[in-house]
Formats: structure tokens, sequence, C-alpha cells
């Protein structure tokens, strides 16, 4: 089978030799990006946690990122070369969740397979996995992709053996907890898939089970108040403004930005999506297909849920971005970083495989001649980004800049929020619903 037959075949059950050798070649390319983006300089929190230590106070809840780099301490010492390898090893370990995830959820192949290569080959997450500190994203990443998948599994299941992979779902939901506080609302996402699988019932009190486990979590572990930020800002309209505009507008940003992440570095296309017009603009855009998704009714469960996912997973970010201290001066990179992006890009890389292997197929007799120039233009674009990005650039080295005279200010999307901007997407959205409900009307008998 040629790689344009996988086109027409992407609904296989079996895992045929085709496919694996695609996938074979997907690793492989993933692994020689990592490995090339790869500094073994290292920061003070790296080293720290390469002795199996507490970097920082902000890390003192990351017990099993901690626990596993004391047993590498233990059988390696603190060598780079040993936590590197690590993280690149579950990181592999989420791609493979991420494409199990696609052919239960998506039911399709070639977007499996598609959402796989945009996961595992990605610039914007790049340096979450050549910064040593953050291997408690990864490793909480494989902690919620395995909750999803048991929640899917649970769902299908009933009695006893239903009850069992709820339970796995809820441990490894409740373990991740304490290696990144990014998956404080994972348990949205188990009502959403129950929504989808038509078993809501159990889904809704295992969300709920999961969210009360996790504010006393929040309350008593990671008591983040401590440390100066302020949550009482989150009860303001300008915080409602900043989290619409962002959780909206995110998702089509990092969409739009992919791509363009292999030819320019990728917090330069995001920082220039992030401004306040066109986060705005985004949200109007995503509100209006929302809108339009909606009044299709059932056909659009799929792509409905996953916007819900996305949003769910991207809020730990913009509650993060929204309380920063006014006097932190962190680099555009820390704030832009791929870490704040890694768990949620899971759910990014099967919508984008999803509408990409519709693409090809809608296009298959216009691509099927044009593939070996697909190839190697693709090819070109990878060797680009090899060539673009330098392991300074991912390490994690410059990201904060200090309090000396002459620092830059603080980058700040939310400053100097305008309400007015909220008539936007509002407008959008019922325009999208009036023009998709009155296009059915006359569509019907």
């Amino acid at each position: 089978m040629t790689l344009p037959r996988v086109f027409e075949a992407g609904r296989l059950r079996g895992l045929t030799r085709c496919h694996a050798l695609h996938l074979l070649l997907l690793f492989v390319l993933g692994l020689a990006f990592v490995v090339g983006h790869t500094t073994l300089q290292l920061n003070t929190d790296d080293i720290a946690w390469l002795h199996g230590e507490e970097s920082t106070v902000f890390d003192g809840y990351r017990h099993l990122p901690r626990l596993a780099f004391g047993l590498l301490y233990v059988l390696f010492g603190p060598s780079p070369v040993a936590a590197l390898t690590a993280i690149l090893a579950t990181h592999a370990l989420n791609a493979w969740l991420v494409y199990r995830l696609a052919l239960r959820l998506l039911a399709d192949r070639l977007a499996a397979i598609l959402a796989l290569a945009i996961f595992l080959i990605n610039p914007l997450t790049l340096g979450t996995l050549t910064w040593i500190s953050c291997f408690s994203y990864v490793m909480g990443t494989s902690l919620a992709l395995l909750a999803l998948l048991a929640v899917l599994r649970g769902l299908e299941a009933t009695g006893r053996t239903r009850v069992a992979w709820l339970a796995l779902a809820f441990g490894c939901y409740v373990a991740g907890l304490f290696s990144s506080h990014e998956l404080f609302f994972l348990p949205a996402l188990f009502a959403v898939l129950g929504w989808l699988r038509g078993s809501l019932r159990p889904a809704a009190w295992l969300a709920a089970l999961g969210l009360a486990v996790a504010l006393g979590v929040n309350a008593w572990v990671y008591g983040f108040g401590r440390y100066g930020l302020d949550a009482s800002r989150l009860w303001s309209l300008d915080f409602v403004l900043a989290y619409i505009s962002t959780a909206l507008a995110s998702g089509l940003a990092l969409a739009l930005a992919y791509p363009l992440s292999f030819v320019v570095k990728g917090h330069m296309p995001l920082q220039v999506l992030f401004t306040e017009p066109l986060r705005w603009l985004l949200t109007a855009l995503v509100a209006a297909a929302g809108a339009w998704a909606w009044a299709r009714g059932r056909r659009s469960r799929l792509a409905l849920a996953l916007a819900a996912s996305f949003v769910a997973l991207i809020s730990p970010y913009v509650l993060r971005l929204y309380l920063i201290p006014d006097g932190a001066r962190f680099h555009i990179s820390y704030i832009l970083s791929g870490r704040v992006f890694y768990l949620a890009f899971t759910v990014l890389a099967l919508a984008l495989g999803y509408a990409l292997a519709g693409l090809l197929r809608r296009g298959r007799a216009s691509w099927q001649p044009a593939w070996p120039a697909v190839l190697f233009v693709s090819l070109l674009v990878y060797g680009r980004a090899l060539w673009l990005y330098r392991p300074q650039d991912v390490a994690g080295l410059s990201a904060v800049r200090g309090l000396q005279p002459g620092s830059p200010p603080r980058w700040n999307p939310f400053a100097d929020q305008h309400p007015a901007w909220l008539i936007l997407p509002l407008a959008a959205a019922l325009l999208a619903f009036a023009l998709r409900r009155a296009r059915t009307a006359r569509t019907e008998p």
C-alpha cells in the first residue's frame, strides 16, 4: 500500500505493515527533531530536579516527577542525558496515546496518524521536551491521556467492568494533579465524553467527584495564593473579557501558528495573534463556527466536543497568565512557551488531524499525482525548522528577565481591555446561528 492509498483506507481495524512503517518513520523524525534541539546546558532548577529535589516553591506539589527524578538519580546519578531520555520516552508514549485516543474517538486511521504527527513533531511545544524542569508537564499529560482512554473504555462497558475502568480513570486523574496543575479541569472532558457517547450520567458523576478532589487539592496542597497570586482579580469584568477572548481564540491561534512555527520562531506569530484586536477577531470566528455547528445538531457533536475539551484544558493557562503579578519580568518566550500548551495540544492535534484527513479525502484525485511533491516540500519545511531553532531557544535559559534598570516591561496581552469588543463574537454567533437555521428551513420539506 502506497501513502496515497492511506487516504482510501482511513477506517481500518488492524495495524497494517504500511501503517506501522508510517508510524515508525514519524517516530524517527520526531526523535531527530527533539534531539537536534537539545542541550546539556542546565538551569538552576534543572540541577535541583536531577538530584530529585524540589526546585522552587512553586514545585512543592509535583511529587510524582520528583519521585521519578529521584529514581533516575539512584540509577544514573545527576545525569541530564538520563533525564532527557526519560522525557523523550514519555513524549513518545504520549504520542502513541494520542494515536490510540484518536482511533477510539475519531474512528479514523488517517486522522489518527495525522494527529500523532502533529503532536509528535511540534515546534510550539518543543521547549517542554528540551527543558528538564518541564518533565512534570509531560508526565501529567501521560496520566491525563490514560484517564481519558480509561473513561472511553468504561463508557463502552457495563457492570463491574465499567466501575473498574472509571475507577482507573479517577486514579490517573488524581495522580496527575500531583504532577501538573494543568490537569485541573480535566474532569470536564469526562462529562464531554459521556455526552458524546450517550452515557452522560456516569461520566457526570465521575466529573463531579474529580472536580471536588481537585478543589481540595487546590486549597490544601497547591495554595498558590501564598506566592503572591491575587485570586480576587478573577471576580471582575476585566477577567471575564480576558477569559472569553483568550480561551476561545487560543485554539485557532495555535492552529494558525503551528504551520508557521516551522518557518518562523513559534512565539512570534503567537505574540501577534494574542493582541487584543486579533484575539477578539479569532473569538468571533470560533463563536460563529460554534453557533453554526450547534444549529446543525447531532452532526456536529464531535466538533463541539473537541472545542469544549480544548477550552477546558487551556483554562489553567489563561488563569495563570491573567494572575501574573505586575512586578514579574518574564521573557515572552517563557509566557508563550510549549509547556503551557503541551496538554491542550493533545485535543488540538485530534481536531487538526480529523480536519486534515477530511480535506485530503475530498481532494484525493488531485492530491495523488502531486504526492511526491508534497513529500518533498514537507521534508524541506521539516529541515527548515531543524535549522531555524537553536538549543538555547527552547532550553528555558533566557526565560526570566531580571529587575535591573532597563529591563523591558512585562508583556501583558490584557492591558487596557475594551468591553465593546464583546459585541463582535456575540453578533457573529447570532448571525451564524440564524443563517444556519434559515438554510435548514429551506432544505426541509
